[in-house]
C-alpha cells in the first residue's frame, strides 16, 4: 500500500508540473509514464475532486483553467499532490473526516472563501468496470487481438485490433482495427464477451495522430470533406480561439470582423450537429451540396413547428 501511495504521488507531481506548464495528452502521457489511459483519466477526475479546475479543450487533453497556476495557489507541485491525495483519503474517511479536511484546506490556502473558479463538465456515462472491458484493457496494452461480441452491431462478433478505450461527449467507446484496416469504434456497454486469440500485432502511432484529429467520435483515416464556412463577427472571437471543428482553419478575416474559415470531415454527419449549433452565426459556402442540406433540414424543421 505505501509503494502505491508513493507511485501516485509520483505520478500526480508529473501531471501537475505539466498541466502548470500548459495543455497536456493523456495518451502521450500513457508512454512517458507507463500507466495506462483509465489510471491517468482516473487522477484526472481526483484533481476535479479536489477544486483544481480542470477542463477538455479536446477529447484526451486536459488543461488549467485560463489564469490559474499552482503559483497563484501559492502551492508548489509537492503540496498540491499531497492535497490531492488527503482530500482523496478523508472522502473514503466519511463526512466528518471530509469536512476537517476542507477546513483545513482553506487555512493551508490561507483563505476561507470558496474558490473562483467553477468548471461545468457535461455529465455522462461511468467507466464499465466490468470482467469483460479489463481483459479488453489488458488486451490493448499486450498488443493482443480480441474476438467480441456486440449487443446491437450488425454483425454478432467481431475479431479486432484493440486500440483505445476512448471517452467521448460522455460515452465510453472501444476504438479497434478489423483484419482489414477498418476503424470501428464500438460502445463499451454494448460488448458482452471478449476473447484474447493469443494473435499479437504492431501498433500503429497514427491511430494517435487521427484520434486527435476529430472533435467528436468520428475517427476515420481519410477526410475526404472539404468544407468552407464564413462566421460572422459576433462569434469570430471565439473561433479564433477554438477548433469546433476537425482540422479547422482560419482561411481570412473578413471585412468587418467575420471569418472565413475550413474544415475538413470524415462525412457530413461528424459537422452538421455543429453547424447547427452555430446558426444562424455560420454559413456553409462550400460545397453547395451540404449548403442544401442544412437548408433542407431548416425547411423540415419549420414546417413541423
Amino acid at each position: 500500500m505505501q509503494k502505491e501511495m508513493q507511485h501516485k504521488i509520483t505520478r500526480l507531481l508529473y501531471e501537475l508540473n505539466a498541466l502548470n506548464k500548459g495543455k497536456i495528452c493523456l495518451v502521450d502521457m500513457c508512454a512517458d509514464l507507463g500507466v495506462s489511459l483509465r489510471t491517468l483519466q482516473r487522477d484526472m477526475r481526483d484533481m476535479q475532486d479536489a477544486d483544481f479546475p480542470l477542463y477538455c479543450p479536446q477529447p484526451g487533453e486536459y488543461a488549467f483553467i485560463e489564469g490559474f497556476s499552482l503559483e497563484k495557489m501559492k502551492l508548489s507541485d509537492k503540496e498540491a499532490s499531497l492535497l490531492i491525495i488527503m482530500h482523496e483519503m478523508a472522502a473514503s474517511l466519511g463526512e466528518h473526516f471530509n469536512t476537517s479536511y476542507n477546513l483545513l484546506k482553506q487555512r493551508l490556502l490561507g483563505t476561507t472563501q470558496e474558490s473562483p473558479f467553477f468548471v461545468k463538465f457535461a455529465g455522462g456515462e461511468t467507466f464499465p468496470d466490468t470482467p469483460v472491458i479489463r481483459e479488453i484493457a489488458r488486451c490493448i496494452r499486450s498488443k493482443e487481438k480480441i474476438k467480441i461480441c456486440y449487443k446491437g452491431g450488425r454483425r454478432t462478433y467481431y475479431q479486432l485490433r484493440p486500440l483505445k478505450l476512448l471517452w467521448v461527449e460522455g460515452f465510453w467507446y472501444l476504438l479497434a482495427l478489423t483484419d482489414t484496416d477498418k476503424l470501428l469504434k464500438f460502445r463499451l456497454e454494448k460488448i458482452t464477451e471478449a476473447t484474447a486469440l493469443d494473435k499479437f500485432f504492431q501498433y500503429n502511432a497514427d491511430i494517435e495522430q487521427i484520434i486527435r484529429q476529430g472533435t467528436n467520435i468520428w475517427f476515420e483515416k481519410e477526410r475526404p470533406l472539404y468544407v468552407k464556412m464564413t462566421v460572422s463577427p459576433q462569434a469570430a472571437k471565439y473561433f479564433e480561439k477554438r477548433n469546433y471543428f476537425p482540422l479547422q482553419k482560419v482561411e481570412k478575416k473578413l471585412p468587418g470582423g467575420g471569418l472565413l474559415i475550413s474544415c475538413q470531415a470524415v462525412t457530413v454527419q461528424e459537422i452538421i450537429p455543429m453547424i447547427l449549433h452555430w446558426l444562424p452565426e455560420i454559413k456553409v459556402k462550400e460545397p453547395q451540396a451540404l449548403a442544401q442540406q442544412i437548408k433542407g433540414i431548416l425547411q423540415s424543421y419549420l414546417r413541423e413547428i
